[in-house]
């Protein structure tokens, strides 16, 4: 046999060492891998370009849904807004991918965090000639609101008006105070709770009328009251009581027809010029029953004035003192005893004092054991009736020739007006609030005890009204969670608080917007709660201002200033509601500069009636202010504010 290997060897070395042909055999040898490489280039470039397109669809679908989500998790149409987005960047078959579906849907343990991942395929155009038909194509991506740590305090119109009806936007009527209360928490639903490493969000509140209960969030050394003896004077009044002198007697006899007092019976009896009466007559007539039918004793006067009291009895007829008798008219004589009493008046109870009425003037009382917030007697009365501070403040002195016209700058005198104020003096701490002990006088004080002023009544709810109580911020881990802090956890729960807001009062909206900033002020009384985030990172502030009218002092009201039309702290006391309505409104603008000044963000929600100028000018810019005129666009404007106060961003 001949030897194939050794001939096939021979060719091959032959083959190899022969040049003529071996470039095209080169050419040919090398075809295979190029192939691959420019297939593969050509594949991975189409699956580059289809993967960063499906990125972008995927991140903006995240983005969409949590844009529309007003819960704290997401709804099937927020799921369909998402797809919306989804869609309109990758439309199916987009680089010829397979037909698939994004799975859209809230972050599990994260629900307010949107999740979208999808997963598809894209055929490959040249690589399929070496077995890879097709290249996976998978994304994901998180969309979550960045809110940082933000405080968002809302100061909330609490009025008489927020009692009306208003449109719900759904064809029929609610309340404005249900609709507020809808509203807020919807824009909790939509803010959401936060946390510490993401960012903590804390809400407070202060629901405001003509005053505000801010008392038992105020440190006891700053309120008149915290040291024993503090006394703090009141619009009130004080009893007065008489008691009688000791009473003298005179006794006197009278012949009937005639005035002249005898010293005795005798006497009278043997005066001239008389007219004499029948037995039964003379008997009436020492009764006091004749000519007319008298009363016996007979009395005149009224304690504390002078009294008189007179008891009469037969005494003689025709000189003779037994009982009347026969048929012939005869000189009757009776015996009259007089008791005189006087009275002097005074403003202290005693064991022989009897209360006369009320002096209706100012009353310095001790404010010690009110302010601790249990029942005292109330000293504006005489019965024992209990009273207890309901939190209410009276502020603290101001500057009385502030007017509609004055500068913007808060003058120094004013220091009801100072957001960061730290009283040190009794000027400048704040007062109890006492309702129950203040009444409103129709004249000036009186002069003396004895002659009392006149007065109207006690106050009605809207003329003394106390809103509910003011929170401190704080982190709500839900609505239905009491605030997380351990200092509030006692609190009700979010809900449970907005559920008790109750519609009373007249309207100032400087005292609400005043006192909105103090408690989120990094200054001031409180700058130990809000001065900086546990986790070291800026906080943002944000005070939302909601009302339904206008200003509306009223001189007669009272309060957090007293009575303007007796105590005259605002301005003079013959001010009407317009000139003081007017001055309150400037005072009003003089705060909103102050709180824009320590970089608070201020939105402003008009609901229903026509605001006033300087309230819509107090929002921070023109898109920080929103009108509603239903239930519905009132809960729409609340859910946008909180959409703007967290930035949406993608977090995978």
């Amino acid at each position: 046999m001949a030897n194939r290997s050794g001939i096939s060897q021979g060719f091959l070395t032959r083959l190899s060492r022969h040049q003529g042909g071996n470039t095209l055999a080169i050419v040919a040898a090398a075809m295979l891998p190029l192939t691959a490489m420019i297939g593969a280039g050509v594949d991975m470039s189409r699956a580059y370009m289809a993967k960063a397109r499906l990125q972008q669809a995927c991140d903006a679908a995240a983005l969409a849904g949590r844009r529309a989500m007003e819960g704290s998790s997401m709804s099937d149409s927020d799921k369909a807004e998402a797809q919306k987005f989804f869609d309109f960047n990758f439309p199916q078959g987009s680089f010829g991918t397979e037909v698939f579906e994004p799975d859209i849907d809230s972050k599990a343990g994260e629900t307010t965090t949107v999740t979208v991942s999808a997963n598809t395929a894209i055929p490959t155009a040249v690589m399929k000639i070496f077995g890879y038909n097709e290249l996976p194509l998978n994304v994901s991506c998180d969309a979550k609101f960045d809110v940082g740590n933000t405080d968002v305090m809302l100061v909330l119109d609490v009025t008489g008006s927020m009692s009306g009806s208003i449109d719900d936007g759904e064809e029929g009527t609610t309340t404005r105070m249900a609709a507020l209360q809808q509203a807020v928490r919807d824009f909790y639903d939509v803010l959401g709770a936060g946390n510490e490493n993401t960012g903590r969000i804390r809400y407070g509140f202060v629901p405001y009328s003509s005053n505000v209960n801010v008392g038992d969030l105020i440190p006891t050394e700053f309120m008149i009251g915290g040291s024993t003896g503090d006394t703090w004077t009141y619009q009130s009044r004080l009893p007065v009581y008489y008691y009688p002198a000791t009473p003298t007697t005179s006794t006197c006899y009278k012949i009937y027809n005639k005035s002249t007092c005898y010293t005795s019976a005798s006497d009278a009896n043997n005066a001239s010029g008389t007219t004499n009466l029948s037995a039964n007559n003379c008997t009436k007539y020492g009764n006091n029953r004749y000519p007319s039918n008298g009363s016996n004793p007979s009395t005149s006067g009224t304690a504390p004035s002078t009294t008189t009291s007179t008891s009469y009895t037969y005494a003689m007829f025709n000189g003779s003192t037994s009982a009347p008798s026969g048929s012939t008219d005869k000189k009757c004589v009776r015996k009259e005893v007089t008791t005189t009493t006087t009275y002097t008046t005074t403003t202290t109870a005693g064991s022989n004092t009897t209360f006369y009425q009320w002096r209706y003037t100012s009353m310095a009382y001790d404010v010690t054991q009110y302010i601790t917030g249990n029942a005292i007697t109330n000293p504006a009365y005489i019965d024992g009736t209990q009273s207890t501070w309901a939190g209410c403040i009276e502020e603290a002195d101001t500057d009385s020739t502030i007017t509609s016209t004055s500068s913007l700058t808060i003058p120094d005198a004013a220091l009801d007006l100072d957001i960061d104020l730290i009283p040190d003096t009794d000027e400048e701490r704040w007062r109890p609030y006492w309702p129950d002990v203040s009444w409103y006088r129709l004249s000036t004080p009186a002069t003396s005890p004895s002659s009392p002023s006149s007065s109207s009544t006690n106050w009605s709810s809207n003329y003394g009204a106390c809103p509910i109580a003011a929170r401190h911020l704080a982190q709500y881990a839900t609505r239905d969670s009491s605030p997380s802090e351990t200092a509030y956890s006692s609190l009700s729960t979010f809900n449970s608080y907005i559920d008790s807001l109750s519609p009373t009062g007249y309207t100032n909206h400087g005292i609400g917007l005043l006192w909105g900033a103090r408690l989120m002020s990094p200054d001031g009384i409180f700058a130990n709660l809000n001065g900086e985030a546990p986790n070291g990172f800026a906080i943002q502030r944000h005070l939302i201002f909601m009302t339904d009218g206008q200003m509306n002092i009223q001189e007669k009201n009272y309060d957090a200033w007293g009575i303007n039309k007796i105590d005259g702290r605002i301005t003079s006391t013959s001010a009407n509601a317009t000139t003081l309505t007017s001055i309150n409104r400037r005072r009003f603008e003089m705060i909103c500069n102050a709180v824009k000044g320590k970089g608070i963000t201020i939105w402003v929600v008009i609901f229903g009636d026509a605001p006033d100028d300087e309230v819509v000018s107090c929002a921070s810019s023109t898109g920080h202010k929103f009108e509603s005129d239903t239930a519905a666009s009132l809960s729409s404007n609340f859910k946008t504010i909180a959409q703007n106060i967290g930035g949406l961003r993608l977090s995978q």
